[in-house]
């Protein structure tokens, strides 16, 4: 039986993550290899159509424009709140954090701009708007 990548089958793989100026975003070294179902795991389009097909020790290098990656910096999703709602450690421009949302997820922002009455929060993901490069092995795939 020919086994590759394809819809349900989980996958484990060795990758790293760049920016396309080759700055290291993440890797299997810093965080372990990526085991995760084929088409049921949420991941950037670009990477779930790099790899599909893919056997066994197959190496791809995908360069990812916005759209196929984490999306394009979008502007609704920077917001303005109120300073008060937020502990003084917690205003600083870069400042990470998490706001609880509905059925107890957890949606992650950065601090953008400190202003005098409000705080402007950026809801997009960290790597929206970049370019960015996957390099992939596959190192196993299952039924």
């Amino acid at each position: 039986m020919d086994i590759h990548v394809r819809d349900g089958m989980t996958v484990c793989l060795d990758y790293t993550i760049s920016l396309s100026d080759g700055t290291l975003i993440d890797s299997a070294q810093q965080s372990g290899t990526w085991t995760y179902i084929h088409g049921h795991t949420r991941m950037p389009s670009g990477l779930a159509q790099g790899i599909e097909g893919l056997h066994v020790g197959d190496h791809v290098r995908l360069h990812l424009v916005p759209e196929e990656a984490f999306g394009a910096l979008d502007p609704a999703a920077f917001q303005d709140f109120p300073k008060e709602r937020f502990p003084a450690g917690a205003q600083r421009v870069g400042f990470e954090g998490e706001f609880p949302g509905p059925g107890g997820t957890l949606i992650p922002y950065r601090v953008h701009a400190i202003h005098e009455a409000t705080v402007t929060l950026n809801f997009n993901h960290p790597l929206a708007g970049q370019d960015v490069v996957f390099e992939v092995t596959v190192i196993h795939i299952q039924e």
